[in-house]
C-alpha cells in the first residue's frame, strides 16, 4: 500500500471519528437541551402552581379581613343601638314613681344583702327612702335568718340613684348606673359571641 492509500485512509478514518463525535456531540447537546426544557418547564409549573396557591390564600386572607371588618363594624352599630337603649332605660328607671322604686329597691337589698353591712342611700331622686323603708328591710333580712341587721350611713352618696351596701372596705353597688352598666356588660358580651365566636 503506498503512503497517498495510507494518509488517504487515515483522512477517511479521521473525518469519520470528527463526524461521530460530532454527531454525538450534537445528540448530548439535544439530551440537554429536552433536559433543560423540561426542567424549565418543570420549574415554570412549580412557580405557577406557588403563584396560584399564593393568590388563593391572598385572597382568602383578604376575605377573611373583610368579613372581620363587616363584623367590627355590625358589633359597632349594635353597640352604638345598645348604648341608645341604655340611656332609655335610665331615663325610664329614674322617672319610675317613689312608690315603684322603693319597691324595686327593697327587693333588690333583700337579695343582696348579708347582714351587718352598711346601707348608703344614692343621693340623687332619693325620695323613695324613708325610716319605714329601712325598719321594713332590717325586719326582712331577721326573718331570713340574718340576724345581723343593716346600719344606715349617716351621709348620702353623692352621684347616685339607689343605695350601695358597705362592708370591710368592700362595696355592692344597687344602683341604677350600676345595674344599667352590668346589664349592658352582658348584652356587649353576648353580642361579640354571636359575632366573632366564644374565645
Amino acid at each position: 500500500m503506498n503512503a497517498q492509500a495510507i494518509l488517504n485512509k487515515i483522512e477517511e478514518n479521521a473525518k469519520d471519528t470528527a463526524q461521530k463525535t460530532l454527531a454525538d456531540a450534537q445528540a448530548k447537546a439535544e439530551e440537554l437541551k429536552a433536559a433543560s426544557r423540561e426542567k424549565i418547564e418543570g420549574m415554570h409549573q412549580t412557580m405557577l402552581s406557588q403563584a396560584e396557591r399564593d393568590a388563593e390564600a391572598l385572597e382568602q386572607r383578604m376575605l377573611r379581613m373583610a368579613e372581620l371588618d363587616e363584623r367590627k363594624e355590625l358589633l359597632a352599630k349594635k353597640r352604638a343601638l345598645m348604648g341608645e337603649a341604655f340611656v332609655l332605660a335610665g331615663a325610664k328607671l329614674s322617672a319610675m314613681p317613689a312608690a315603684e322604686k322603693r319597691a324595686f329597691f327593697q327587693k333588690k337589698l333583700l337579695e343582696t344583702a348579708e347582714g351587718g353591712e352598711t346601707l348608703v342611700i344614692g343621693a340623687d331622686k332619693a325620695e323613695w327612702f324613708d325610716e319605714p323603708f329601712f325598719a321594713e328591710a332590717n325586719a326582712a333580712l331577721k326573718k331570713a335568718g340574718k340576724t345581723d341587721g343593716l346600719s344606715l350611713a349617716a351621709e348620702k352618696r353623692a352621684g347616685c340613684e339607689g343605695f350601695v351596701l358597705s362592708m370591710g372596705g368592700v362595696e355592692i353597688r344597687c344602683t341604677f348606673g350600676a345595674l344599667l352598666e352590668e346589664a349592658r356588660g352582658i348584652q356587649e358580651q353576648q353580642a361579640v359571641e354571636d359575632l366573632f365566636g366564644k374565645p
